[in-house]
C-alpha cells in the first residue's frame, strides 16, 4: 500500500510493476479469453444431449455465471479479502452486463424483423 501512494505522489511506479507490465497484460488477455468462452463452451457440451435452444441458453447462463462467481472468488482472494461480497459483486455486475447485451439483440433483431 506504501508503495502505491508513493507511486501516486511521486507519479512512478514500483520497480517489479516497470519491469514486466508484459506479464499483467498476458494474464489479463489469458482469464478474458478462458472466461469469455465460458457461454459457447456450454453450448458445445450440450450439444450431444439436447437440440433445445432453451435448455442450451439455461446451460449456458449457469455455467456463465458459475465462472464469474469464480473470478469473483479469484479476485477476493488476490486481494485478501473475504469471498462472498466480491463473488456476488462479480456475478451481479456480469448478470447486468448479460441482460443488457441480451435486450440489444433482442431490439436489434425486432428492428430488423428477423425471425428464428
Amino acid at each position: 500500500m506504501v508503495d502505491k501512494k508513493m507511486a501516486t505522489d511521486k507519479g512512478s511506479l514500483p520497480q517489479e510493476e516497470v519491469e514486466k507490465p508484459w506479464r499483467n497484460g498476458l494474464v489479463t488477455c489469458a482469464a478474458f479469453v478462458l472466461c469469455g468462452c465460458a457461454p459457447l463452451l456450454a453450448f458445445i457440451v450440450l450439444i450431444p444431449f439436447t437440440h433445445n435452444n432453451t435448455h442450451k441458453f439455461v446451460g449456458a447462463s449457469v455455467f456463465s455465471a458459475v465462472v464469474l462467481a469464480l473470478l469473483g472468488i479469484a479476485k477476493a482472494k488476490i486481494a485478501g479479502q473475504s469471498c462472498l461480497l466480491p463473488a456476488a459483486l462479480t456475478l451481479f455486475n456480469g448478470a447486468i452486463a448479460g441482460a443488457v447485451a441480451y435486450g440489444i439483440g433482442w431490439t436489434l433483431r425486432n428492428v430488423a424483423r428477423l425471425e428464428d
